[in-house]
């Protein structure tokens, strides 16, 4: 065998074996612990329900006038795939301001 060839071969044993010890290390070595007072970013927060108009809240229980400001508020509420075609329409020209 040529000494050139005897020389790659030993590169390349030494570098798996460097990947291998690599993987080893990593795969032994526990998840830092999080820093104090630090907020998880994967925190499932419940949903809140929002109080009914009995309960004191100023949105009317009643239909408003479509297109008024109480009309705007009572959408807001309301889950978005009850919306109507013609109600989206309605609050995107007299509900969303620029």
């Amino acid at each position: 065998m040529s000494k050139s060839l005897i020389i790659s071969l030993i590169s390349i044993v030494i570098g798996v074996i460097t990947i291998a010890v690599g993987l080893y290390v990593l795969s032994v070595t526990p998840a830092p612990a999080p820093a104090p007072g630090a907020a998880d970013p994967f925190v499932v927060m419940p949903q809140v329900k929002t109080p009914q108009a009995s309960e004191g809240n100023s949105v009317p229980s009643a239909p408003a006038e479509r297109g008024s400001e109480p009309w705007c508020e009572q959408m807001m509420n309301k889950p978005d795939d009850s919306w109507g075609d013609a109600d989206a329409r309605l609050f995107a020209k007299n509900c969303v301001y620029e």
